[in-house]
């Protein structure tokens, strides 16, 4: 599907006392979906957050969407989405699984609210742009959860590397075991985030070619292979019977590399000298979830709540995630 041409930013003013006093009022959000990522993550970062009150939750499942109320001591619950809206929010959280990201957020969208949604934003990237586009139309603010764009050292990262061309860069992820039965399942529900970084790190690449290793009906491992707009090159790698859990990101270019070995060091080495950086340093102590990006793209969203600017991992720029990923899954 071609890209289609949105905006950059929205204008950051209130057009009224009323915004003005709304803008110092706790935001009154929605929690769509209670598993794992929910629990682990956005329960207990939200249900302490500053100028925010959870004034709903919603599951598919009755008994799901109760435990979670009463765990969290929350006021409704509903498997009904048209309950929901009821309560006025004026954003929802969508952590559900990505079979109902498309029809939820189009709902969500359609009625006035603002909304952040863990990846993938949709099944298909045809979907994730319509949705880009129907957030566009409605005014409305549509962020997607790609934590890592976030996390403190892959920031520091491309920020060291911002004034240089990257003429190679090796993006991986490394598990002890495989849950997936194909290349794209793994791509869209876990590479996706590598696939995010690489385009977060050079912009606009193009896909080269793939390969992977099935057996037993489980992925292996892959590689995939892209040009950087500097004419270099990128690789992103992924194995399913690594060791240990590893995450890395290594960038090259004009007498300069930086690896990052996520989320606990970065270092940098030059001609004559390195350095060292480090979340886990002494001295420095920094919260997990922090250094792993989650709480920056959450106040990352209720800026843009607060502001109308538009998110840095938007609808669109997600859109062209799910679409680069999907080229590099067929080959294309």
């Amino acid at each position: 599907m071609p890209l289609i041409n949105l905006p950059l930013s929205r204008e950051g003013k209130f057009s009224s006392m009323d915004d003005m006093k709304a803008a110092a009022s706790p935001i009154p959000i929605l929690i769509l979906g209670t598993g794992g990522i929910t629990k682990k993550v956005y329960f207990p970062l939200l249900i302490r957050w500053e100028n925010i009150k959870i004034c709903g939750v919603f599951s598919k499942t009755q008994q799901h969407a109760k435990d979670a109320c009463e765990r969290w001591q929350l006021p409704f619950w509903t498997t009904n989405i048209a309950d929901l809206l009821e309560l006025k929010a004026k954003a929802a959280f969508v952590l559900s699984n990505k079979e109902s990201h498309f029809q939820l957020i189009k709902t969500l969208l359609e009625n006035g609210l603002d909304v952040y949604v863990e990846k993938p934003l949709a099944q298909t990237s045809q979907q994730a742009y319509e949705l880009a586009e129907l957030a566009w139309k409605k005014q409305r603010i549509l962020m997607v959860g790609y934590n890592r764009r976030y996390a403190l050292l892959y920031r520091q990262a491309r920020d060291i590397m911002k004034e240089k061309t990257i003429q190679l860069i090796v993006i991986q992820k490394h598990r002890t075991k495989s849950a997936y039965t194909s290349l794209n399942e793994n791509y869209l529900e876990d590479s996706i985030h590598q696939i995010d970084l690489m385009r977060f790190f050079c912009g606009d690449v193009e896909p080269l070619q793939t390969h992977y290793q099935m057996k037993d009906g489980k992925l292996q491992s892959a590689i995939s292979t892209v040009t950087l707009p500097g004419g270099g090159l990128g690789t992103i790698l992924t194995s399913h019977t690594a060791g240990i859990w590893q995450e890395s990101a290594a960038l090259h270019g004009e007498n300069r590399s930086v690896h990052v070995n996520a989320f606990r060091d970065l270092w940098v080495r030059y001609e004559d000298h390195e350095e060292l950086f480090g979340t886990d340093r002494a001295g420095k102590w920094v919260p997990d979830l922090k250094e792993r990006g989650f709480i920056p793209a959450i106040e990352h969203f209720f800026h843009c709540i607060q502001t109308r600017e538009e998110p840095e991992s938007n609808g669109l720029e997600a859109a062209k995630t799910q679409q680069l990923m999907e080229r590099l899954v067929s080959g294309i």
